[in-house]
């Protein structure tokens, strides 16, 4: 474990506001979730002397996540009183933007001052003034706003993408995402792609859950990382439907140890198939709890693919101004951002609205979403479920359940009818 020194090293600018930094420090340590959105803005010599929390708060972060606990676990025992200390300034996660603006525009008067003095000097010294301005430009230059930030590297970002595109050419697999083996529906979807937010959107008994653990089962049974976060089921029925679905047997007579005693000794057998998912069912969580479980995973465990069942049982602060639209648009931005951070696809199942089954064509459309202004902003691709015979029981599409894409940001819209079988809760392509 490595070793924090008490000793601080002096520094030879002007301290900036102490109360300043103390309270950003306090912030991000008191709301966790955040230090990963200013992380790459800040610099450990803005924070002067206590330049060692926050070294300390990135270790922690790399490996483990961010937490009071962390910190503490690593800290001197000097130090712990003195993270207390700073901790207990964090009041207010949105005082967090106001606090960085306001050091960082204390750090370019600084700089500017700097400038000003260095350039007095030089002209003392008897230093071509001429000389002196071309020095004084390229100094100007180097200096950016709050607002603006660092400019980026474009050779750098496109070198990246030319080495990308012909590694695509070398070996195209590397274009698609992650494939379900459920052949009209990869072929329309091109996999499910890491870094992107998919909505699942049906009418209650359609047949959502069952399509989001098929998608589940089949995606871990090829070595990727799973995890469910089940604010609706509980984790116990989730694994009966699990392992109804590996083993392809009647549900609720697995449920109920109905069966003859050697599925239940190939359920002994198998269950490392499902100990591999990592469910979460707490409930009352919000999305930063999602968000921050997920990084932890992925540092801790790996993490690929993640389902929200529901977005819409999220729990999130109501604001001045809300509606059902903008509070669920939060939550999206938020875990679509946690999707990026953590390399992975995350799938989030919604509700629909009972108006769709006031139409004459039953089928949802993207507005029948609850939150639909929410969503349809926010996801990558929009799925919408629909069953014939769940309305009309004489139909000959018994056990077909349709798949409408909606929307895909990067790829097709259409329909793809699947095999739907409610009794082993297993989905599959018509033809086999």
């Amino acid at each position: 474990m490595r070793k924090w020194q008490e000793e601080q090293q002096s520094e030879t600018e002007p301290a900036t506001n102490r109360l300043l930094f103390e309270e950003l420090l306090g912030t991000f340590i008191t709301f966790p979730h955040i230090f990963r959105d200013y992380r790459q803005r800040l610099d450990k010599s803005l924070f002067q002397d206590l330049w060692w929390v926050y070294e300390m708060m990135c270790e922690v972060e790399d490996e483990e996540g961010l937490s009071y606990r962390g910190l503490v676990s690593r800290a001197a025992t000097p130090q712990i009183k003195r993270l207390q200390e700073i901790k207990n300034l964090g009041y207010n996660e949105r005082r967090a933007d106001i606090l960085f603006k306001e050091i960082k525009k204390e750090q370019s008067a600084q700089q500017i001052r700097n400038m000003s003095l260095n350039t007095v000097a030089c002209l003392d010294e008897g230093i071509d003034p001429d000389d002196v301005v071309r020095n004084l430009q390229k100094d100007v230059f180097t200096l950016y706003t709050t607002d603006t930030g660092e400019l980026r590297d474009m050779k750098k970002q496109v070198d990246n993408y030319v080495e990308r595109m012909m590694s695509i050419v070398k070996d195209p697999s590397i274009a698609y995402g992650m494939m379900t083996g459920i052949t009209p529906m990869d072929r329309i979807t091109t996999g499910w792609h890491r870094k992107e937010l998919s909505v699942v959107g049906a009418r209650t008994s359609m047949g959502k859950s069952a399509f989001m653990l098929e998608n589940i089962n089949r995606i871990s049974s090829m070595g990727y990382k799973c995890a469910v976060f089940s604010l609706e089921m509980d984790y116990k029925p989730m694994y009966d439907r699990l392992m109804a679905n590996k083993l392809n047997v009647n549900l609720r007579e697995y449920r109920f140890g109905r069966l003859p005693r050697d599925v239940y000794e190939e359920m002994i057998k198998r269950k490392h198939e499902i100990d591999q998912i990592y469910i979460d069912d707490q409930r009352g969580v919000d999305s930063h709890y999602i968000a921050d479980t997920m990084r932890r995973l992925k540092r801790t465990q790996g993490l690929d693919f993640v389902v929200v069942d529901y977005l819409q049982d999220v729990n999130e602060r109501i604001e001045p101004g809300d509606n059902q639209g903008s509070a669920l648009a939060r939550v999206c931005r938020v875990i679509r951002k946690a999707a990026k951070d953590c390399d992975c696809h995350v799938m989030g199942l919604s509700q629909v609205a009972r108006d769709a089954e006031k139409s004459q064509d039953k089928r949802p459309t993207n507005k029948d979403l609850s939150g639909s202004t929410g969503i349809e902003t926010c996801a990558d691709v929009i799925a919408l479920l629909y069953r014939e015979d769940y309305y009309n029981p004489d139909t000959p599409k018994q056990g077909v359940l349709e798949v409408n894409f909606t929307k895909q940001r990067n790829g097709e819209v259409g329909v793809v009818e699947l095999k739907y079988d409610r009794k082993t809760q297993r989905i599959t392509s018509l033809t086999g």
